[in-house]
C-alpha cells in the first residue's frame, strides 16, 4: 500500500478499463484516499457503542433491535 500511494500518478493498473461510473467512483475513492496518513504502528478498533470502546455482541444486538437498518461501520473507527 505505501509504495503504491507514494507514488504519482498512483501505481496502480486495471485489467479492465474504467468508464463512466467507475471512473467517477474511482476518483472519489482516490480523492478520499489522498487524506489517510499510514503508519508502522498496529491498528486499533473503537467501538462507539459502548463506553469503554471495546465491542459487546450486546451492544450490537441490542443497536439492531433498536434501529429501523442494518447497521454500518459508523460504529467503528479507527484511532491513530
Amino acid at each position: 500500500v505505501e509504495s503504491v500511494c507514494q507514488s504519482t500518478p498512483l501505481n496502480i493498473s486495471f485489467r479492465r478499463a474504467l468508464a463512466g461510473n467507475r471512473w467517477e467512483a474511482w476518483l472519489h475513492l482516490v480523492r478520499r484516499l489522498m487524506d489517510v496518513q499510514l503508519s508502522q504502528r498496529p491498528d486499533q478498533l473503537c467501538w462507539k457503542l459502548t463506553r469503554n470502546r471495546e465491542f459487546t455482541v450486546k451492544s450490537m444486538y441490542l443497536d439492531v433491535i433498536n434501529s429501523s437498518s442494518i447497521p454500518t461501520s459508523k460504529h467503528v473507527w479507527h484511532v491513530k
